[in-house]
């Protein structure tokens, strides 16, 4: 064997070597590339129930907030009533008062006028009485 024979041999051989390593390389990427299409499809589908899931809670914060909103505005027109009420209790309390004070000064009234009235009937009794006997005792 001659050395030209010895370094073609060890260039066959490396060449050889080479093309197994290659072969070896490619299947190991090929592999590696269907573990990562695997990985990102299922990325893929958990995304996509998890986009459906946020639509599906944007949806209802939606529906939330407008329920919340519809609540506060029945809530302004609920304390709205209450303080239209709580002023016309206010001006009935007052109506109230003024009757109170009208029958109170009627009643003051109404006292002083039988007491009036009483003393008025006593002294025209005894004015009677009296000039009746002077009467009866003139006779």
């Amino acid at each position: 064997m001659t050395t030209n024979e010895v370094f073609f041999g060890l260039i066959t051989a490396a060449i050889i070597a080479l093309v197994i390593v290659l072969i070896w390389l490619a299947l190991r990427v090929a592999e590696t590339i269907k573990v990562t299409r695997k990985f990102i499809d299922t990325a893929d589908q958990a995304l996509q129930q998890t986009l459906v899931e946020v639509n599906d809670n944007l949806r209802n914060l939606k529906s939330i907030t407008e329920n919340v909103n519809t609540m506060t505005n029945d809530i302004k027109s609920f304390s709205g009533c209450v303080k239209d009420a709580g002023g016309e209790v206010k001006q009935l309390t007052g109506n109230i008062r003024r009757i109170g004070d009208t029958v109170q000064g009627l009643g003051i009234e109404a006292v002083a006028s039988v007491v009036g009235l009483r003393a008025g009937l006593r002294t025209g009794v005894e004015v009677f009485l009296k000039n009746l006997f002077r009467q009866v005792g003139v006779k």
